[in-house]
């Protein structure tokens, strides 16, 4: 189903611009006027943040307070770390999550070896609250990254990870990060995992295909917001990009987590888990994320140094959470063509969490709940 949300959204005019790229190319620049007009879904003085809306308790996918059934620590309950959000090819009031969800009751700090992919669902909305479906890949596989590729008929799930015999308390282990890729025609059934970058973290996949590039490349971006590009999803992967700027630990362009996309005009971007306040302060908050972005995937990106989003979020029932962690940033996207965000999908953990996190879910815009109207809900 598609949905068309743009007539009833507003889009955001700002000052100054010369060219799009001042604009983030989330946007137009009108030279005449030196104004952006910010495309629906960003804002901001160069249209480089995103417009975050009140989040909805309850929502997500959070268990934390739901104890696995051995937990090897008791109390803790099912932590997750950040997911992409799918809308079923069948069903359009379906949604689908993939995440990573921490085996045997352990949290974060125990995520090499104890993570695993998941699948929940949910039938009210793409909000959520989702519940646990299916376990796709067992300990050890983490940073699931999923897309539909509409040449191949398929979802890809990427992670990183090869399969382990976790030990019997939740303590971290030091094990190699290499990317693999599963395919699934509905979500459900999967193939067997195909080794596609060995020492590389951080999964970001793209199909290129559209109505006018009948393609079967992958654009696949990873860690230090490193590009390969690929035939085809089980095909070779080719280095095409390593970014100009330091990407050393601790500089001001650290980054991880990226997620990549290409947008209506046919532009380049990445949103990233931005170290700044580590580098500079030696803490894990409050800015949080960057946006990147370039007019070719192997041209030139532009990193501009404020964040896209924090670590505070406001809540429809009045409340706000500061939170201490919030990475692996993901988007959901209108599915009309206009590639608008509509939602942000972020792992987060609270101030004295004891190792618990859960992934929430925030609107973007006005068109999320122009969307959920849509469907119904």
């Amino acid at each position: 189903m598609k949905l068309s949300i743009l007539p009833s959204l507003l889009t955001t005019t700002l000052a100054t611009c010369t060219t799009d790229d001042h604009c983030s190319l989330n946007g137009l620049c009108n030279p005449k006027t030196s104004t952006c007009t910010c495309d629906p879904g960003w804002t901001g003085t160069n249209c480089g943040t995103l417009d975050l809306r009140h989040a909805t308790r309850g929502t997500g996918y959070n268990h934390t307070t739901t104890n696995a059934s051995d937990p090897y620590t008791s109390g803790r309950g099912n932590s997750s770390w950040g997911a992409h959000i799918l809308q079923d090819r069948r069903d359009p009031k379906l949604f689908h999550l993939i995440t990573s969800q921490f085996a045997h009751g352990c949290g974060l700090s125990a995520w090499k070896p104890f993570s695993t992919v998941i699948r929940g669902e949910s039938q009210t909305g793409p909000q959520g609250p989702y519940e646990w479906k299916q376990e796709i890949l067992g300990p050890w596989h983490h940073n699931p990254a999923t897309v539909w590729s509409e040449k191949d008929g398929l979802w890809l799930l990427y992670t990183i990870g090869d399969p382990v015999t976790p030990p019997t308390s939740c303590k971290s282990q030091s094990l190699s990060n290499n990317i693999s890729v599963v395919a699934s025609p509905d979500l459900k059934t999967w193939t067997v995992p195909k080794r596609v970058l060995s020492g590389a973290t951080n999964p970001a996949p793209w199909p290129v295909w559209s109505r006018e590039n009948d393609t079967s490349e992958i654009v696949l971006g990873i860690e230090d917001a490193t590009i390969y590009k690929a035939g085809a999803w089980d095909a070779e992967y080719t280095l095409v990009k390593t970014q100009s700027w330091n990407t050393s630990d601790y500089s001001p362009t650290w980054t991880e987590d990226p997620f990549l996309w290409q947008d209506k005009r046919g532009n380049w971007h990445l949103l990233v888990h931005w170290m700044i306040d580590i580098s500079e302060n030696g803490v894990k908050y409050p800015r949080v994320g960057a946006h990147l972005f370039s007019r070719e995937v192997d041209g030139n990106w532009t990193f501009v140094e404020h964040e896209a989003f924090n670590t505070s979020v406001e809540f429809t029932d009045g409340s706000r959470t500061d939170y201490y962690r919030r990475e692996r940033p993901k988007l959901f996207f209108s599915g009309d063509g206009e590639v608008t965000p509509l939602y942000l999908v972020s792992g987060v953990q609270e101030f004295n969490a004891s190792g618990a996190s859960y992934t929430l879910v925030q609107p973007v815009g006005d068109g999320a709940e122009v969307y959920e109207r849509g469907l119904g809900f």
